[in-house]
């Protein structure tokens, strides 16, 4: 929320949440951005295994600590929304699965996803529709590793390996200048080269803060959190920053950094040879907007908060072409005969006028797959000769008393 808060104070039309191998924060992410006016963007921080399975657990003891995480390159995937054309849901659904499937790699922090596993969630829904994620290269990815180390033929290479497993258009280059010393991770030169690299292999590339933390004094914190996680001493050591940049920066810092990149990365190359540094950086904080927007949930429509969720009809077995609510209705009659056998004229009409009404009820709130499922799994488990009974606000109505 204070994050949130920030970024409004900020002006700020959108903002990312990147949690870190998970979405644990996402849902009460996007209430307070929905709340604020803030276009709301998901995504995860993911480990990523070259080798396309996760490796074995390596035990590093180390000076006052337990053990050293494998540092393993890093990408960041994005969900993308209707702005990008993606259909309502899809991005954040297909989010949540890959999630899920790299959590099956690994306990809580060791799970490792990989390039394949990425694109096979990153598949467009259909042949003339875009890919629901976008993977965001950036200074801890494999191609990112490649630059700092002064191999720019490596990097290419990587990145060309990223393009063939991806699908169009689900690849962008993350450019982050935390003005840190040369030769380190997200330092000018370091983004200036992440964003040559895009230019020249005609890549699309985005700005980002990479923001731990809300003010640049807040890195201290960040610093605890990390030893934490990886069970090390506090030490310079095991520190994941080299500099106070990692907080939510201002239109200005952002515009300054972007100048600054392009400055050190000269006349550019690929659709941007002839551009002034002035130009590239205009041309790189309006991708990074465009990509943003593209990357805006809705919270109602993507994520469903606030509508109702229940198994769909084909769960249960039901045609295409069959109507839940008529499905319900018809065992509901066909058991009347079996409840209330003797019952005179008069009652049964106070039966079936009953029955109009709580049906009535149902397909109003529209849960009549609620009742059908609930059903189901009753005359499962009475099928299995074992005692069942029901609770809740609608144990006692007419439907379930003929349901079963």
């Amino acid at each position: 929320e204070d994050l949130v808060a920030r970024a409004a104070e900020l002006g700020q039309p959108a903002l990312a949440l990147t949690d870190r191998d998970g979405l644990y924060g996402a849902v009460r992410f996007v209430r307070a951005a929905t709340a604020a006016g803030i276009a709301p963007v998901l995504g995860v921080d993911l480990a990523v295994d070259g080798g396309g399975r996760a490796p074995e657990r390596r035990r590093t003891p180390v000076r006052g600590g337990a053990e050293v995480d494998p540092r393993h390159p890093r990408v960041t995937v994005l969900a993308r929304g209707a702005g990008a054309g993606v259909p309502h849901g899809v991005g954040w659904a297909r989010l949540c699965r890959l999630v899920s499937e790299v959590h099956l790699t690994g306990e809580r922090g060791e799970a490792v996803a990989t390039a394949a596993m990425i694109a096979r969630h990153a598949a467009a829904p259909g042949a003339d529709e875009p890919a629901p994620l976008l993977v965001l290269l950036g200074p801890t990815s494999d191609v990112g590793a490649a630059l700092l180390a002064r191999r720019p033929d490596v990097a290419r290479e990587r990145l060309q390996a990223w393009q063939r497993v991806l699908p169009a258009g689900a690849l962008a280059i993350e450019v982050v200048d935390h003005g840190g010393p040369p030769g380190t991770p997200a330092s000018t030169g370091h983004a200036a080269h992440l964003l040559g690299l895009a230019d020249a292999c005609d890549v699309p590339a985005v700005l980002t803060a990479a923001v731990r933390h809300l003010h640049p004094q807040d890195a201290a914190t960040a610093d605890v959190l990390d030893a934490t996680r990886r069970l090390v001493v506090l030490d310079t050591r095991h520190l994941d920053r080299v500099t106070t940049a990692g907080h939510l920066a201002d239109d200005a810092t952002m515009a300054a950094r972007a100048e600054r990149v392009a400055e050190v990365l000269g006349g550019g190359a690929g659709g941007f040879a002839c551009a002034s540094p002035r130009q590239r950086a205009a041309a790189l904080l309006d991708e990074t907007a465009r990509t943003a927007m593209g990357c805006a949930l809705d919270d109602r429509k993507d994520l469903g908060i606030g509508r109702v969720h229940l198994p769909e009809a084909h769960v249960l077995g039901l045609r295409p072409d069959e109507d839940p609510q008529a499905v319900l209705a018809q065992r509901c009659r066909a058991a009347i005969g079996a409840r209330y056998p003797d019952a005179p004229p008069s009652v049964l009409r106070q039966v079936e006028e009953r029955l109009a009404d709580e049906l009535d009820v149902v397909e109003a709130l529209g849960y009549p797959t609620y009742f059908l499922t609930v059903a189901e799994v009753v005359d499962l488990i009475t099928g299995a000769g074992v005692r069942v009974a029901a609770r809740g606000s609608g144990a006692g109505s007419l439907v379930n008393h003929l349901l079963g």
